[in-house]
């Protein structure tokens, strides 16, 4: 499985080509399709850190392989109002830890989801995945303990 090569940028306001730009070797990437999305993903997140994984690149040091992002995909219908749809978040998070490791990816959705092989947008996709396109496991929905395991051990924290 591969992660499609898309245009991102930062809450922070830093354009990324992913997966090229991911943060970390090892990345943990939640995908979100809806703003509902944002308490599970904020489990996710949670549950990583717990393990000792840093929850966005400003909590990386320079021996760290591993990290989390939140992506947050919108459809290309959406992207003339990127900066005031960025804007809001950014403006409601305020955290810049947070807005660093937010990155909005405005596109195709369905042709986004292809090939991580997700059928819908109801439910977060957690997928560990390398800086060259690589996706070494990918989970939907809750960060149940059968799920963080999968994600856990393809991060190396198991």
């Amino acid at each position: 499985m591969r992660f499609p090569t898309v245009d991102g940028r930062s809450l922070e306001g830093t354009s990324l080509i992913l997966p090229r730009d991911l943060p970390a070797e090892l990345t943990l990437a939640l995908i979100a399709f809806q703003q509902s999305h944002q308490s599970c993903v904020d489990r996710w997140i949670a549950q990583a850190e717990a393990a000792g994984i840093p929850g966005s690149p400003r909590d990386m040091n320079d021996a760290d392989e591993r990290c989390v992002v939140e992506i947050p995909v919108l459809s290309t219908r959406w992207r003339l109002g990127r900066s005031f749809i960025d804007g809001g978040m950014a403006a409601n998070i305020k955290v810049p830890r947070v807005l660093a490791r937010t990155i909005t990816v405005y596109t195709d959705v369905r042709a986004f989801q292809m090939p991580l092989g997700i059928q819908d947008s109801a439910e977060v996709n957690a997928c560990v995945v390398r800086r060259t396109g690589e996706v070494l496991v990918r989970v939907s929905g809750e960060p149940t303990p059968s799920n963080w395991a999968v994600i856990a051990e393809a991060m190396g924290v198991a």
